[in-house]
């Protein structure tokens, strides 16, 4: 949904109508990830970093430096998203001591960043890139990453629905109920959304986007790894994969 205009910091922002919206229907979604955040980087002590690429409006953000004592860069291409973002660090002392925002899209913003990681976490963002954009990032990742380093990358649920399919959430702030219906294309290759704020009965405001969202499979996701020099070493659930150098120590 968001497409670079320039190699790093310029970007056409379609998150700008969707961003105040965005973060009403992520918090489970974060939370689920949660324990695999732990697992993943809890070991990290205060003299390392984590690159959180695709970093959004923070709630991530939040999740992983709850998880670990580990700096955090955070990178994100979008404004608006940005804007929460940084709302959401100053606003917590913890964080403003720990999290660095990098405003870019990924592979050249990572040009802009200092190594080496020790990890890396892409969670709910590879389907924003090409497969050009995804193995220039994970070479460059592979060029950051100190020995034992270790990403975490999240994929849509095996099994999947690849047809047409509808999915409807809801929630209600104040006197307001938000309803998001999110539609699916056959096969994956993109989505419509649709956002209503309703009172009572009556819609108050409409919005409707689309998105060329279409994540990588499961093998084009090893293919890519395994051309850049990174390898697949499975997960703690169905929708988490942990990448490790070739070689490393599983």
């Amino acid at each position: 949904m968001v497409a670079a205009e320039g190699r790093r910091h310029g970007v056409s922002d379609t998150y700008e109508g969707m961003g105040e919206l965005h973060d009403l229907f992520m918090i489970d979604v974060w939370d689920a990830l949660r324990p695999a955040l732990v697992e993943t980087f809890a070991h990290l002590g205060t003299d390392t970093t984590i690159l959180d690429i695709g970093a959004g409006t923070g709630l991530g953000t939040r999740a992983l430096a709850q998880s670990t004592a580990a700096h955090v860069v955070a990178v994100e291409p979008s404004p608006i998203m940005r804007a929460v973002l940084l709302a959401r660090v100053v606003d917590d002392p913890a964080l403003v001591e720990r999290v660095s925002v990098f405003a870019g899209a990924v592979p050249d913003i990572l040009d802009d960043v200092t190594g080496p990681v020790s990890g890396f976490v892409c969670a709910h963002m590879l389907g924003h890139l090409t497969p050009g954009q995804r193995e220039a990032t994970f070479a460059r990742l592979r060029g950051m990453l100190s020995p034992g380093g270790v990403g975490l990358i999240t994929l849509p649920r095996p099994g999947a629905p690849t047809g047409e399919e509808t999915v409807e959430e809801a929630t209600r702030i104040g006197g307001h109920r938000y309803l998001a219906r999110h539609r699916s294309r056959p096969g994956g290759a993109g989505s419509t959304s649709e956002y209503l704020v309703l009172d009572g009965d009556r819609v108050l405001r409409r919005h409707a986007f689309v998105a060329s969202w279409q994540a990588p499979t499961l093998d084009q996701l090893r293919s890519e790894l395994d051309r850049a020099g990174l390898r697949l070493a499975g997960g703690s659930d169905d929708v988490v994969g942990l990448v490790r150098h070739v070689g490393a120590v599983a």
